[in-house]
């Protein structure tokens, strides 16, 4: 009876003890499926790749600008040396290659400084749980989600090798200073690689991760000290050093590298120019996150002296004409606390390689902390006279010779409104018959306009389209005046063309972008065609030699520089506006300065005297030898001695002669009219008489 009621009971307790463990496995089973549900796939898991930072290098490979969400550089196992490995193992789990993601002598030891302490310990989590809090999880104190921590620990342990896990640890954890991973941490504490370092240098960095605040030696070097010679000790108690060795790197100083990135960066309207360009076709994440490498065409140095000139520059035009806001002023009222606009005088600059379109230099503005504003992109200004060398273009287009004559006298135009229009001069003086060589280089007014009414305002219009110009042009006749308004990059590539022999090239930034692994994405070549002949980029060019040597363009000889060289002043009427664009059969640069409002600079503040002068030290700086190539005369371009009044074949008594191009076919064929002697003149005296009758007898 006692045996059956035994065998009763143990059917009863075994049924309670299945039933337990059933409901106790569906618990689990459920609370592992809850704590799960959000936790990453495992396809997720074999594509962890950590936000990397996008680089935009110059043309030398020097850094320009870094965008990041995380300061990291990615570095292999095999670069990372074994004792930074060692030790970060020995400081954070010393039984890492032992467990299978977590480690349950540690938990059990943190469990029970829990119970005593009542609260949530750190102190069991191993290397892979870290890894797993940082890349999918948060960091707050709270079981559920170190339940999660765990488990993610574990699948990752399933995926990834042990090395795998290490690596991607040391690359991962930050360490202050906005630096994530070894490689940038050594960087930016130590100005080397992982590779270089000491090992009280390697004894820094592993001891950073438990506090990148409390221990940051740039802040804390007494606290940074004290917590690298406990790491030193952990070093000796694993063998990577000796006692001996020990007792010695305990009073070696920090060796801390600071250096200021503020005062190094250039271009950053540059650089901002090709974020813009990036984040359109990739989306701004990516450039924050995917670590692009970019190539660009940038010339770091010629931008770092182009830079410092601007500046200098303005400041001394600005003290000349006694501002009320200066950019001085502007800084003071910003330490007083006193908000205002930064609208003080302004500068943009941009150089490109004609043959290429390779931009070598962008300074969209004085200070880009200030404004973010392109100017030699975003704004569009009236360029003034130097957009008259587009009529003159389209006039040697339709047959017209630089010799060519205008009239400047008084004209007048009556508008489709029915108003009328007398266009001046700048001089406020009329000239006479004039060469079209003449009115290109003095920047003459109303032979200009005269030029474009006979060829017609459509033809400079689609002359300026062809070349460059994508702004809006309308056909009006004071488009010969530049009153229409462009960018400083379209201008500046338009010139380009002449100095190319008539090859447009698209103005471009970016040659190569390559992702995290090397992989190259893009590669851009020159996007070229031919817009004008050679011949004619040939005469113009010539004209524009003239302008600098003989016309509103001679301080460029005037201040020393005395490479082949051409280009073009541009001022409005206002005094709003001041430009120079110039070039070398290498090189085009413009340059313009004024307001971002329009507000008057000043009389006399001509492109003359508020561009050119910073065009001649970037010209300068580009050719420090003061020596350059000369412009490539095409075969069929010949040269005759021609009369200044007449552009006729000149006389022995011509008054005013120079030596002028033509091409071969379109020279004039007979002699100046105006000037020449027949027997029939009244002479000085019958002596000239009968030497002039017996030598027009002999021919």
């Amino acid at each position: 009876m006692e045996n059956s009621y035994n065998k009763k009971f143990q059917r009863i307790l075994f049924r309670i003890i299945f039933i337990g463990v059933v409901i106790l496995a569906g618990f689990s089973v459920t609370a592992l499926r809850w704590f799960s549900r959000d936790l990453p796939s495992m396809a997720r898991l074999e594509m962890i790749e950590p936000a990397l930072k996008t680089k935009i290098l110059a043309s030398d490979s020097t850094v320009l600008k870094e965008f990041y969400t995380q300061d990291r550089i990615l570095v292999s196992t095999e670069e990372i040396p074994e004792n930074v490995k060692r030790t970060f193992i020995a400081v954070e789990d010393r039984r890492f290659y032992k467990h299978f993601g977590i480690d349950l002598i540690r938990i059990i030891s943190a469990a029970w400084e829990d119970v005593k302490s009542m609260s949530l310990s750190e102190g069991a989590s191993t290397i892979t749980q870290q890894l797993a809090r940082d890349l999918f999880l948060t960091k707050e104190r709270t079981f559920p989600r170190k339940i999660k921590e765990i488990l993610l620990a574990i699948r990752i342990e399933r995926t990834y090798s042990k090395d795998e896990i290490l690596e991607m640890y040391l690359n991962q954890i930050y360490f202050g200073s906005g630096s994530y991973g070894v490689e940038a941490a050594s960087q930016e504490f130590f100005g080397q690689s992982v590779m270089e370092l000491e090992l009280h240098q390697i004894a820094l960095l592993a001891g950073l991760q438990k506090n990148p605040a409390g221990y940051n030696p740039f802040r804390h070097p007494d606290r940074a000290i004290r917590r690298r010679n406990t790491v030193l000790h952990l070093m000796a108690e694993n063998k990577i050093i000796s006692t001996t060795i020990l007792d010695s790197l305990k009073t070696t100083p920090l060796d801390i590298y600071s250096k200021n990135k503020s005062d190094s960066e250039i271009a950053s309207y540059f650089t901002r120019y090709v974020k813009s360009k990036l984040a359109t076709k990739y989306g701004d994440r990516a450039v924050y996150r995917e670590g692009f490498t970019i190539y660009t065409t940038l010339n770091s140095n010629l931008q770092r002296t182009a830079e410092d000139s601007l500046e200098s520059f303005m400041r001394v035009l600005e003290k000349e004409a006694n501002y009320k806001l200066t950019r001085e002023a502007y800084l003071d009222s910003i330490n007083a606390d006193v908000k205002i606009e930064p609208e003080y005088l302004q500068s943009a600059a941009v150089a490109i390689n004609p043959h290429n379109g390779h931009i070598l230099v962008m300074i969209g503005g004085r200070n880009f902390r200030e404004s973010e504003w392109n100017r030699v992109v975003q704004a569009k200004k009236q360029p003034g006279s130097a957009f008259k060398i587009f009529t003159y273009i389209a006039a040697l287009k339709n047959g017209y010779r630089p010799s060519d004559i205008l009239l400047d006298s008084p004209l007048v135009i009556e508008m489709p409104n029915g108003e009328v229009w007398k266009p001046r001069n700048f001089s406020e003086k009329f000239h006479g018959a004039v060469s079209l060589r003449f009115a290109l280089d003095h920047s003459i007014n109303i032979p200009t306009i005269k030029l474009l009414q006979k060829i017609g305002p459509p033809s400079v219009v689609n002359t300026a389209k062809s070349m460059g110009i994508k702004s809006p042009l309308h056909p009006y006749f004071s488009l010969a005046l530049g009153t229409e308004e462009v960018s400083l990059i379209e201008l500046t590539t338009s010139y380009g063309v002449l100095a190319a022999e008539g090859i447009y090239s698209e103005p471009v930034a970016i040659l190569k972008i390559e992702d995290r692994n090397g992989n190259t994405l893009e590669e851009h070549y020159p996007r070229r065609r031919e817009v004008l002949s050679m011949e004619v980029a040939y005469l113009a060019t010539d004209m524009l030699q003239s302008a600098i040597n003989e016309g509103t363009g001679r301080n460029v000889r005037r201040l020393g520089l005395g490479i082949p060289c051409a280009g073009k002043t541009g001022t409005t009427d206002d005094y709003g506006n001041g430009w120079f664009i110039g070039y070398t059969p290498e090189l085009v640069v413009g340059v313009w300065t004024g307001f971002d409002k329009k507000k008057f600079m000043g009389r006399r503040r001509t492109g003359a005297r508020v561009a050119l002068p910073l065009w001649v030290d970037i010209m300068k700086a580009a050719y420090p030898l003061n020596r350059g190539p000369e412009f490539k005369c095409p075969p069929n371009i010949i040269e005759a001695i021609v009369c200044e009044e007449t552009g006729l074949l000149a006389t022995p008594y011509c008054k005013e002669v120079r030596r002028e191009i033509f091409l071969k076919g379109t020279e004039p064929k007979r002699q100046c009219d105006l000037h020449s002697i027949s027997k029939y003149n009244l002479l000085k005296s019958d002596k000239e008489f009968r030497d002039l009758d017996k030598a027009l007898q002999e021919q």
